[in-house]
């Protein structure tokens, strides 16, 4: 199997009709997202915002809340289990659940959801722990370090696609994410606020770039279905970080040993990314002219032979 660098291939500028269908869905369709993105974000995570009250009035634990938050994502993985299609070729079903690569990508997208969600519920609480802040307070500055990873997210998403080098700039952005956790615990609270700024960026900005990897390794037979395994098994994060958290917190008193914990899985998935074999069949063929004998991740034309993933 290949081993080939993560290089990019030199690129042909685009033609005229899909600069005009860019922006025209950049005009029409981009802004329609990003409004559900943002109602969808703010039912997801507002529950961070009530914690201190729920456990001044409730009397839940933090380890109670951590798991309350997380079963969200439960459901959310059972709904979107992956159904490969009826009519795949014979073996694909079989390779979609055993293929390493595959459960490499899981485990890569399962770290950066339990790094994510673990900053977005326990953010609210570890702003609050800054003195003298009134509640309204807390909540503009837990919107400093989203607004960092806005622009993160873009300027990233551009550079990304300019040189082609995903995995770079996936490692880069999770160890970035994990050097801000790590020094959140090191330093004061208005100080610990500018390096949760730093995590945010990196661990918001490895999502998308890190999807742009598995679609450029995956065989088009399979890709929906091992994608839909991916997110659901890597959104499964979402119910192990928070409730990780809570315990941790519960057992220490303090986050610190949770935001430690997230430094050391950041670390561990961007290790990971260097597994990742090859560059990609798309990535290697992107620019140039298709020529007799490109080959797909399986060593065989793109459309035929068994599907693999690189």
């Amino acid at each position: 199997m290949s081993t080939a660098p993560d290089r990019p291939a030199p690129q042909e500028p685009p033609c005229p009709q899909l600069r005009s269908a860019v922006r025209k869905i950049f005009r029409r369709v981009v802004p329609l997202f990003f409004v559900m993105f943002v109602a969808n974000y703010v039912d997801r995570v507002n529950i961070g915002f009530a914690q201190d009250q729920l456990r001044a009035d409730a009397g839940i634990s933090a380890a109670a809340f951590g798991f309350g938050a997380g079963l969200f994502f439960v459901a959310y993985a059972r709904s979107r289990r992956p159904v490969p299609p009826p009519v795949a070729p014979s073996g694909s079903r079989r390779q979609l659940l055993t293929d390493p690569q595959l459960l490499l990508f899981c485990w890569i997208y399962f770290a950066i959801s339990v790094a994510l969600y673990a900053v977005t519920f326990w953010l609210p609480s570890i702003v609050g722990d800054i003195a003298g802040l009134s509640d309204f307070q807390v909540g503009l500055l837990v919107a400093v370090p989203w607004l960092c990873a806005l622009a993160a997210v873009y300027v990233t998403g551009r550079a990304s696609d300019r040189t082609g080098r995903r995995r770079p700039f996936l490692v880069g952005a999770l160890l970035a994410g994990s050097a801000g956790t790590l020094l959140a615990t090191l330093v004061s609270p208005w100080l610990g606020l500018a390096a949760l700024c730093l995590a945010a960026m990196g661990f918001k900005t490895s999502s998308p770039v890190f999807w742009t990897i598995p679609q450029s390794y995956l065989d088009a037979r399979i890709a929906a279905p091992a994608i839909a395994l991916v997110n659901s098994l890597g959104n499964l994060g979402g119910f192990v970080s928070p409730t990780a958290f809570g315990i941790l917190q519960d057992a220490t008193g303090s986050t610190r040993g949770g935001l430690i914990g997230l430094s050391v899985v950041g670390v561990l998935a961007a290790l990971s990314v260097a597994l990742v074999r090859g560059g990609g069949h798309r990535e290697r063929t992107r620019g140039r002219r298709p020529r007799a004998g490109d080959h797909g991740p399986g060593r065989g034309p793109v459309r035929g032979g068994p599907a693999r993933v690189r």
